[in-house]
Formats: structure tokens, C-alpha cells, sequence
């Protein structure tokens, strides 16, 4: 006889309780696992969104005392040029 037997009386079927209630004490035993996560990744996200604002706030700042976007702008600018010169280089296509 296995444990705690039901059904048998009607189809003459066993079957335990047991795995249903070791499957009961593994997710009871997952819930803090997963609240704990959960409450993880918030206070990650939260970090991670002050210090984009921190930094960004710094960069602004940076670009401001050095005299604006137009800095950036042309390093980008030459960027973009030297890339194209060089795919035109390397480039059969573009020639």
C-alpha cells in the first residue's frame, strides 16, 4: 500500500499524494526566491537610472563649459568622413 491512497474505492486505481506534495513544498520554497528577484532587479534598475541620469547630467555640463554640440559635431562629422574614405577604399561597389 503506498501512502495515502484515494480514488481506489471507485476504479480500482492508486496513486499517491506524494509528488503533489513535494511539488507544493518546492514552489512554496520558490515564492521568497522569486520576490527576492524581483525586488533585485528593481533596486538594479533604480541604480542604474540615477547613474544615467548623474552621468548624462555630467556630460551636458562638460559640453556646456566647452563650448556646446558644435565640439561634438565635428568629431562626429570627421568621423563619418574617414569611415566613408575608407569603405570607399576597400569598397569595389562604391567605385
Amino acid at each position: 500500500m503506498v501512502g495515502h491512497v484515494a480514488g481506489s474505492h471507485r476504479t480500482g486505481v492508486r496513486f499517491s499524494l506524494g509528488p503533489l506534495k513535494k511539488m507544493k513544498k518546492i514552489i512554496s520554497d520558490l515564492h521568497p526566491k522569486l520576490r527576492d528577484g524581483f525586488v533585485s532587479g528593481m533596486g538594479w534598475a533604480f541604480g542604474v537610472t540615477i547613474g544615467f541620469v548623474l552621468i548624462s547630467t555630467l556630460l551636458v555640463i562638460l559640453l556646456h563649459i566647452l563650448g556646446g554640440l558644435p565640439v561634438v559635431g565635428k568629431w562626429i562629422a570627421d568621423i563619418v568622413t574617414e569611415t566613408q574614405i575608407q569603405l570607399s577604399r576597400r569598397s569595389i561597389l562604391m567605385r
